[in-house]
């Protein structure tokens, strides 16, 4: 059970996410088309969704897990930079497994507030954010 289904979002498909908004009822889905990236190629979100009242213009949920070192975290520019200026809804981002670099999670935190990017939150973060009733 996810996060969503705890709090009475129904999982709807992909192709019928935005059709579904008809019904009023909270609704999210997983690999959503939200456009174009900064590069001209098809951008797809870790999970929208979907509230009449708390996200009438949806909420964007990018996920990054990290959980050793490497480069990952040297794409995080692009991410950032898609969210504020592609995406056309509200937009967090859950950062967690520590395997990033140190500057790299300091700079991300930064760029909250610049176009449609709300906040960036660890799985605890996350957490808490979301048993406060924000989702």
């Amino acid at each position: 059970m996810s996060r969503f289904d705890d709090r009475g979002y129904q999982f709807i498909p992909r192709n019928r996410f935005t059709p579904a908004r008809i019904l009023g009822q909270p609704i999210y889905t997983r690999k959503f088309h939200v456009g174009q990236s900064i590069y001209g190629t098809n951008q797809f979100c870790d999970f929208i969704c979907y509230d009449p009242e708390r996200w009438p213009d949806n909420l964007i949920i990018e996920s990054k897990w990290q959980q050793s070192g490497g480069s990952v975290d040297e794409k995080y520019p692009y991410l950032v930079l898609n969210i504020q200026i592609q995406y056309q809804c509200p937009t967090i981002l859950v950062l967690d497994g520590g395997g990033y670099k140190q500057g790299a999670e300091r700079w991300i935190r930064t760029q909250v507030g610049h176009g449609n990017f709300r906040h960036v939150f660890n799985m605890v973060e996350f957490a808490t954010w979301v048993n406060s009733g924000n989702l």
